[in-house]
This record gives structure tokens, sequence and C-alpha cells, in this order.
């Protein structure tokens, strides 16, 4: 048997037992994301004659601190929004089910072709069920997210041992690989790096001037639980092509109580903030890191989405780029790195 088709074999094998304890990776993915983001902070300071274990420390105490300055001025705001928001939820879902009611009857009282007035029907009695189970599945969705974000509570302790020991973590991992086959795995891992790198310290700064623009224009739109809507739109940004929509409807929703026009003006906001990441913010940022084609890209997130909900959306992009590389490596056969 060639050593494609083992390499192939150990790469199906690997994805099948990744996706089988995939309720269990949550934690180990906020640290890997948590050591990729402070990995360039603890060199910094390192340089500056610390040993590895202080600068980890030292970055620590410092995320530490600033972490618990913004709980402090922000979460008790965020929290009573999110409170307001479930008890609301219902009632907003009936003001969207009346206007699809009403949406109906117009369509019933205007002149038009049978055929054409039928599928109109169909379409509004259609979109009538989705809006009266969107406060439903918002809430779930918003449950799910916070059950994932409840793991960063372990998820540092996982990240320091990662950021301390990653060199001899590799260096025990490349001791398995036979010597013949060292610098293929060194230079898939350089790869991947290279591709992962970049992308995710520059997702993490679109997504946090993403939802501050959104929190910034709804605040000046007056429309309720801004900062409870930025957040989410900042969260949700990180997913490619459906993000921002994912991000809308709440807002959307939210806006609806206060008039059908503040809707219309928060169409713009969001509008206005997916035109500046796109043309200006995620170009310099992240550039085509991870060298995808956007068909693969929304497949790879449609994928990610039927095997693990949000969760999948988030991760699909970065296994869709370690994917690429193991697939350019073992069916172009790049050579290495020297």
């Amino acid at each position: 048997m060639s050593k494609r088709i083992w390499w192939g074999l150990i790469l199906l094998g690997t994805l099948a037992f990744l996706y089988r304890v995939r309720t269990v990776l949550t934690p180990f993915l906020f640290a890997v994301l948590i050591a990729y983001i402070l990995y360039p902070l603890v060199v910094a300071v390192e340089k500056r004659g610390a040993s590895r274990v202080v600068a980890i420390l030292v970055v620590y105490a410092i995320l530490a601190v600033l972490t618990g300055v913004s709980f402090w001025l922000v979460m008790p705001s965020f929290f009573r929004d999110l409170e307001e928001i479930a008890r609301k939820l219902p009632e907003q879902a009936s003001q969207l089910g009346d206007l699809g009611q009403d949406a109906l009857g117009f369509l019933r009282r205007i002149q038009l072709p049978a055929t054409i007035r039928d599928a109109l029907t169909i379409v509004m009695e259609r979109i009538q069920a989705a809006t009266e189970a969107l406060a439903g599945r918002l809430l779930q969705v918003l449950m799910t997210a916070f059950t994932h974000i409840a793991s960063l509570l372990i998820s540092p302790i996982f990240a320091f041992y990662m950021l301390r020991d990653h060199k001899a973590m590799r260096e025990n991992v490349l001791r398995y690989i036979p010597a013949a086959q060292r610098g293929d795995a060194l230079y898939i891992l350089q790869e991947i790096n290279a591709a992962l790198n970049g992308f995710l310290r520059g997702q993490l700064l679109v997504c946090l001037f993403v939802g501050l623009f959104t929190y910034g224009g709804l605040y000046l739109l007056g429309i309720p639980y801004a900062l409870f809507i930025g957040f989410i739109a900042g969260l949700f940004d990180i997913i490619p092509y459906f993000g921002p929509v994912l991000g809308f409807l709440p807002a959307a929703a939210l806006a609806l109580a206060k008039s059908p026009l503040t809707v219309f003006w928060v169409l713009v906001l969001f509008v206005a903030a997916n035109q500046i990441e796109n043309a200006i913010i995620s170009p310099k940022l992240i550039g085509d890191r991870v060298g995808l084609h956007p068909l693969v890209v929304i497949f790879a997130v449609f994928v990610g989405a039927d095997l693990m909900g949000i969760l999948g959306m988030l991760l699909a992009i970065p296994v869709a780029a370690i994917i690429r590389v193991l697939l350019a490596f073992f069916f172009l056969r790049r050579p290495y790195a020297q």
C-alpha cells in the first residue's frame, strides 16, 4: 500500500475520531484560539528578559485586568438586556405574526393573477411560520452559545500549557513520525500555521470592529438592546457570508418594536458595516490567508452547520484551511521547506 493511501487513511481516521468526540472539544478549541492570540504578546514579554512562564503570567495578568474592567463596565447592562429580551421575545414573535397576517390580507385584496397570488400567499405563509418560530430558535441559539462560552473558564488553563510547552509538544509528536517523513510533517505544520495564524487574529479584530460599529450605530438610532445586538453581530461575523444575516435578524426583530422604518435604518447600518469590512478592513488584516474559493467557503459553512450547528459554522473555515493544506501536500506533492 502506497504512502499516500496510508496518510489518507490516517487523515480520515483522525477526522472521524475528532467528529466522534466533538462534544468535548470546545474548551480545547477555545484554548487553541487563546494561545494563537496571546502568543505574540508572550514572545514580546520574553524578549524583555522574562522566562516563558513569567511572560505567560504577565500577559494573563494584563488580560485579567482588562477583562475585569470590561465586565464591570459592560456586563450589568448586557445581562439586563438579555433578561429583558428573553421576557419580550414571545410578545415580539406575536407582533411579527400579526404583520404576516396583515401582509396576507393585503395580498388577497389586490388584483393579481391567481397563480401569482397563490405563490405569494405560500411564500408569505412560510415567512410568517419562520418568524413565529424565530423567538424560540433565537433563544435556543443564545443558550447554546453561552454554554460554549462557559468553556472559557477552563480554556485559559489549557492555553497556558500550550503556550508553555508548545515546542516540547511538537517534538514529542514528531518522535512518533519516521525520520524520513519528519521534514514533510514539519512542512505541513508550517503551512497550517501560516494559513491560520493571520486569519484567526485578523478575524478577531474584524469581529471587534463590526460589534463596536453595530453597537454605536444602533445606540445613535435609539434601538433598544444595542449592546446585546452589537455583541451578537460581532460574534456571528466570524461566519463568512452568513454571519451578517444571522446578526441582522435579531436586530431587525427588536427594531420592529420601535417602527418599521427603524428596521430599514438597521438594514442600512448592517450593510454599511459589511461593506466597510469587505472593502477596507478584511483585505488589510486577513487578505487571502486561507486560500479558499468563495464557493468552497460557503460549502464548508453549510457542512459545519449540518454537523455541529453554530460551533460548526465557526470552525468551518479553519478546518477547511487545514484540509486544503493537507490535500495540496499529498496530491500536488509540493516539496517541503528545507
